[in-house]
């Protein structure tokens, strides 16, 4: 294992080590179809069984409509419009919603039906618990992450495998709090009354600030980052390195100008995010500072 490792491409490190982890454009095509193929057959040739004609329909028809939206997947029309549209789709639904939430309005239920108690759940109570609910959670999920999973992983985990679990919690972190920081801002401006009041206007600047980064974070910067984190793992794991706990040792990689410059890039990146996320956590804090008050 080790002379694997400690081989040296004839080209120097300008060779770029990662190719090997390359799959041909041809293979994955193989591959591809040799998996259709596969799913073909296991179709036709399962015989229905007596009395299980409808589950044996019902499974044939899952198993084509799961051939065609993998063929629809692969699609240059989907890859374009789905994952390259539905970014940008995202963000302008979300700048309407800061839009809408900074008009002034009074939006307080006050009619007599919500005071009465006749033993269901109030719509005004209902929202209070969602709001509060909402809030909890999501200021909650940014202490754990930040400073318990964070700090305890980084320092007791090897560096490869922290990166693997981050690639599982970023996108799910970012995402979870997007949706938490959208629900506490449509529902505290569902309580809120006299909008131009200064402090209520100062809370929901804070709350619009919150839920933008977080989800500007997760539509545009977290795709980025785990792509580079993948490249790293893969050049780092090629020249035997990324085993070390708590710290990070570049070994002969620092005189590879390619590897160097998605590391700048990624450091860069993660450096952003990290801020961004430091930034909602004081959001939070300031709006706990204003449902204490």
């Amino acid at each position: 294992m080790s002379e694997t490792v400690n081989q040296t491409p004839k080209r120097g490190y300008g060779g770029h080590p990662h190719h090997l982890f390359k799959l041909p454009e041809a293979d994955v095509t193989t591959c591809e179809s040799m998996y259709e193929e596969g799913l073909q057959t296991s179709t036709t040739v399962a015989e229905p069984l007596a009395g299980n004609e409808l589950t044996t329909v019902t499974r044939n028809i899952a198993n084509k409509c799961a051939t065609i939206f993998r063929r629809l997947q692969r699609s240059l029309a989907y890859k374009k419009w789905f994952f390259e549209h539905s970014t940008h789709i995202i963000m302008a639904l979300a700048i309407v919603l800061v839009t809408t939430s900074l008009i002034p309005g009074d939006l307080r239920e006050t009619s007599n039906a919500n005071n009465r108690n006749d033993g269901k759940v109030k719509p005004q109570t209902l929202v209070y618990f969602v709001y509060l609910a909402s809030f909890s959670i999501h200021l909650g999920s940014q202490f754990w992450m930040t400073i318990v999973s964070g700090l305890s992983l980084y320092f007791n985990l090897s560096r490869h495998a922290f990166g693997d679990v981050q690639k599982i919690l970023f996108p799910k972190y970012f995402s979870i709090n997007s949706v938490l920081s959208a629900i506490t801002l449509v529902q505290f401006r569902k309580i809120t009354a006299d909008v131009w009041q200064l402090h209520t206007y100062l809370q929901l600047i804070t709350l619009n600030l919150c839920f933008l980064l977080e989800l500007t974070i997760w539509l545009y910067m977290v795709p980025t980052v785990l792509r580079l984190i993948a490249a790293k793992t893969a050049i780092e794991k090629s020249a035997g390195l990324g085993k070390e706990v708590g710290r990070c040792n570049l070994g002969r990689l620092v005189k590879c100008p390619h590897y160097m410059t998605i590391h700048r890039i990624f450091r860069k990146m993660h450096m952003v995010m990290a801020m961004g996320n430091v930034i909602t956590i004081m959001c939070s804090i300031y709006h706990l500072t204003y449902i204490a008050a």
